[in-house]
């Protein structure tokens, strides 16, 4: 059997804001994004924490990764788990 092969990969970085208003709070993750010319689900985003700890927000994972079948996907995965933890996407 074939194993699939990256065919696209990209750093960036997502900043998510506690969604409590009187607290100011910022998350900064980096985020790699891959996606394979195969599989069930062939897009994948991996997410480290980069930046300063929340001093009174909770703080989510330091890792997290998702994989989905496209990047629409990804992104509805990735706000829903923020909004988890208690944060929105920027």
């Amino acid at each position: 059997m074939k194993r699939s092969q990256i065919i696209y990969e990209e750093k960036s970085g997502l900043i998510a804001k506690f969604s409590d208003p009187s607290l100011k709070e910022y998350l900064d993750y980096d985020a790699r994004i891959r996606i394979k010319d195969s599989g069930k689900t062939p897009v994948e985003m991996i997410l480290k924490f980069n930046g300063t700890l929340p001093f009174l927000a909770p703080m989510p994972p330091k890792e997290h990764s998702v994989k989905a079948v496209s990047i629409v996907e990804i992104y509805s995965k990735i706000g829903k788990w923020f909004r988890k933890h208690g944060y929105e996407l920027i």
